[in-house]
């Protein structure tokens, strides 16, 4: 069994589930290939990038004629029918807003050898580019797994539709945009594309029951079959250690309460950085420390009450301070599933977080604390009884391994594989 996956980066929610799969699929003797546009690591196993294939692998004529094809379709389309700009915070939009992203792509990805040669394509975060929704759909002669990470897959092109319903029928009228044709053009795009595809040759996937039922709402994909798998983590790595023995590797107070943040964009409103900042304010905890994961900042800053980490890529070290950590919050407005709780769930760490998304599927009275309003007096007073509270690390994180052991989701997979 050969089977390629392809995702846009190799950083981020989407790129560490479709790595820990991988990982886990080789070690079981699957021959797995991780395809990416962007490679920032050197450390995956059959870990390869989109670049080279474009620029040598195909004809120069033909490689001219595909991309000058694509050039004035996006670009001809996009700025002049709609004189709107074709960028990354299309219209106007703020930049801490959820992305919005465009289903075009220059790179005729079905070409690709590994695409070529695989036994099954398995499609995960593909946007910013990865795949053109229309021409891969439409020339890709593969089997098709999809992992839906967000909501993009059956969107016009939000990734989290906040209180639209728009992907219900055709998303003819986006809050997101300016100009609220454009969803509408682009989720026709995509429906094209989806149109190519027999049921019988795509099997779609969501991590939570509750993205897999926002699908089947939608137009897009509502007559398809989703089956629900959580993404899958190295139980080797994320597991319960000693909460001193961690603290002292990681220079951390050994007498203060520790609540852990982390988010890869911390500065992205839907992430709740700033109601986190509000509810700390109200809490009353001299001898409590937050430590925040995640952001642009390129190293390690401290004071009194807070630690600034800067973004960890070592996941042996983000599992230390997960270990360390009294309590993790994650004070989202709009999640899937998301990687960071089930990661504190393994380490034994209790969450605190809002009841949205698939995090009523993760937390339950026994390993964490579900928050209903979105308020800091309320949120502060959640994460000072999960404080004063006593949990039990190790029965938290069995509970964890029962559900998100790699082992067991690629052996899941393994079997949707087989068409």
């Amino acid at each position: 069994m050969k089977v390629v996956h392809l995702n846009t980066s190799d950083f981020g929610g989407a790129a560490m589930a479709a790595i820990q799969l991988h990982q886990a699929l080789l070690d079981q003797g699957v021959e797995s290939d991780l395809l990416t546009l962007n490679k920032t690591r050197n450390d995956i196993q059959r870990h390869h990038r989109v670049a080279p294939f474009s620029l040598f692998a195909i004809p120069l004529a033909a490689r001219v004629t595909y991309k000058a094809r694509r050039l004035i379709e996006v670009v001809g389309l996009v700025r002049d029918q709609h004189n709107a700009p074709d960028n990354k915070n299309l219209f106007g939009r703020p930049e801490e807003r959820e992305i919005f992203t465009l289903p075009y792509s220059f790179f005729p990805i079905w070409k690709h050898p590994l695409v070529k040669a695989a036994d099954v394509v398995h499609l995960h975060w593909v946007s910013y580019g990865m795949i053109d929704h229309r021409e891969f759909f439409r020339n890709c002669d593969k089997p098709i797994i999809w992992t839906m990470h967000d909501m993009n897959p059956f969107t016009g092109g939000c990734h989290h539709s906040d209180e639209c319903f728009g992907y219900q029928s055709d998303c003819p009228v986006c809050p997101q945009l300016k100009d609220h044709a454009l969803a509408q053009h682009y989720w026709t795009y995509k429906k094209r594309g989806m149109y190519q595809v027999e049921k019988q040759n795509m099997r779609l996937v969501a991590p939570s029951k509750w993205l897999a039922d926002k699908a089947k709402l939608s137009v897009m994909l509502g007559s398809r079959q989703i089956e629900v798998i959580p993404n899958g983590f190295d139980t080797t790595v994320f597991r319960v250690q000693d909460k001193l023995e961690a603290r002292k590797a990681l220079d951390l107070h050994a007498d203060k309460k520790i609540i852990l943040f982390n988010s890869l964009d911390v500065d992205n409103e839907r992430k709740g950085a700033g109601l986190l900042n509000a509810a700390l304010d109200q809490l009353g905890h001299n001898d409590a420390v937050l430590v925040r994961i995640g952001g642009k900042n390129g190293g390690s800053t401290r004071s009194n009450h807070t630690i600034d980490t800067g973004y960890i890529e070592d996941p042996m070290v983000l599992a230390q301070y997960y270990a360390a950590t009294d309590v993790f919050v994650l004070p989202s407005s709009a999640e899937n599933l998301p990687n960071t709780i089930s990661e504190a769930l393994l380490c034994g760490c209790p969450v605190v977080a809002f009841n949205v998304g698939g995090i009523p599927e993760q937390i339950n009275p026994e390993n964490g604390m579900l928050v209903t309003e979105r308020e800091p007096a309320i949120l502060s007073a959640a994460i000072r009884e999960a404080l004063q509270r006593s949990w039990n690390s190790s029965a938290i994180s069995a509970a964890a391994v029962a559900r998100y052991d790699r082992r067991e989701i690629a052996r899941t997979y393994s079997e949707l594989y087989k068409f």
